[in-house]
């Protein structure tokens, strides 16, 4: 039998990636062991559309295998007083990015037409103007399309550098010669059979040759936008491309590094991160989109620090012989489909031990694309404090119990 009890932190092995529930723009307690450690900061704020954005998620088995069941919720708001309270927000989040980068690290602040010249004034503010990397258009065609004006197509990624030693190689982010741009260079073969282009200028000829990278400028329209049927896609408003992110770190950060996202919703960045080897800090107000990066990311070596639901959801089971055995589960929303099975309703859950430090997760499984059916039994060793479960449900509540 279990108990739900409150418990706000969840550790995965050595614990050192950090999910944390808070505003990213606040001295938060939980963040100042990592000022002056990280080597780059993304941060992608709401852009002060005035609109409110959704999320949906796939619900129960049936829902990761085909798409549907799925449930609508609500994401976040990006409706603001005026420009003022805008700006508040973007200076707190800035501030925080320069305190938490090391000398060789890297600010990424992502937005669109709206605020993009107003975050330049204030990054050559908080930074200095000397700082000032790049102003990439990252270009993209998606949406409808003006009539009255050119069609807004682009969002602004800045950079800023925290000191004059920052940490840029853009070899690590090679492109086909194939694809780029011919221009009006002349086409050539050399003595070896190898293909070339080439141009005159200043009295010398430059080749070119088609075997050799070349590399991106500030200008990105190689990367499209998320389509509604994106494998990539979560069901987050606004989430970005995987491509993306890894164009924008890979010249930042080196394995062992440590990859900040102030704003994470869905967790693209720190999936990049992952994917590269690196430690990650994510950020965000709203446990829900906490749990949906969660959900993208290999359960090892991570500090959850998110309060756990108060309400009164059962969860039943068995523990003999270190077999866990979850038989049921009541976690209850107004978005639920009407089901006959329980265990829809349960997105992951984690089983451990309980610590002075808080739970102790040594079991974590989640549906995922390839594995719809999530399993429902586990084998824990011995445990050298009560057992623990923690569950998300699929509106993403993080319900944490001890067994009693």
């Amino acid at each position: 039998m279990f108990e739900q009890i409150s418990v706000g932190r969840e550790i995965t092995g050595t614990g050192e990636s950090l999910l944390l529930q808070g505003d990213g723009a606040a001295s938060l307690p939980a963040l100042q062991p990592y000022m002056g450690r990280v080597q780059a900061v993304y941060i992608d704020p709401p852009f002060m559309t005035g609109d409110s954005f959704v999320r949906r998620r796939r619900y129960g088995a049936k829902g990761w295998r085909t798409g549907t069941p799925s449930v609508s919720l609500p994401a976040y708001e990006d409706r603001f007083k005026d420009r003022d309270a805008y700006m508040t927000l973007l200076r707190g989040l800035v501030q925080q990015a320069h305190r938490l980068l090391n000398k060789t690290g890297v600010l990424c602040l992502h937005l669109d037409w709206r605020m993009a010249a107003y975050a330049r004034l204030l990054c050559d503010e908080v930074f200095g103007e000397k700082r000032f990397l790049n102003e990439i258009i990252w270009a993209y065609e998606s949406g409808g399309r003006a009539k009255r004006y050119f069609s807004r197509k682009h969002d602004v990624i800045l950079l800023y550098a925290k000191t004059r030693q920052y940490r840029f190689d853009l070899t690590r982010v090679p492109l086909e010669r194939a694809n780029a741009r011919r221009n009006h260079m002349r086409r050539s073969v050399d003595e070896q059979g190898r293909s070339y282009r080439s141009i005159r200028s200043g009295g010398k000829v430059y080749r070119y040759y088609e075997d050799q990278p070349v590399y991106p400028g500030d200008v990105w329209s190689d990367i499209s936008h998320l389509q509604q049927r994106d494998p990539e896609r979560t069901g987050y408003a606004t989430q970005k491309p995987l491509r993306l992110l890894e164009r924008l770190l890979r010249p930042l950060v080196m394995p062992g590094d440590l990859v900040c996202d102030l704003c994470c919703g869905s967790g693209t960045t720190l999936a990049v991160a992952q994917s590269l080897g690196c430690a990650y800090i994510g950020v965000d107000k709203s446990s829900q989109a906490l749990m949906v990066a969660r959900s993208r990311l290999r359960p090892e070596n991570v500090t959850l620090l998110s309060p756990s639901a108060g309400d009164a959801a059962p969860l039943e089971g068995t523990f003999e012989d270190g077999v866990l055995l979850l038989t049921d589960f009541r976690a209850r929303h107004p978005a639920f489909p009407a089901t006959e099975q329980a265990f829809d309703r349960l997105e992951s859950w984690s089983a451990g031990y309980e610590s002075p430090e808080g739970m102790v997760a040594l079991q974590h499984f989640q549906r995922t694309n390839r594995q719809p059916e999530l399993p429902l039994m586990c084998f824990l060793p011995e445990l050298p404090g009560p057992l623990m479960v923690a569950t998300v449900d699929a509106a993403g509540a993080r319900r944490v119990y001890r067994m009693i």
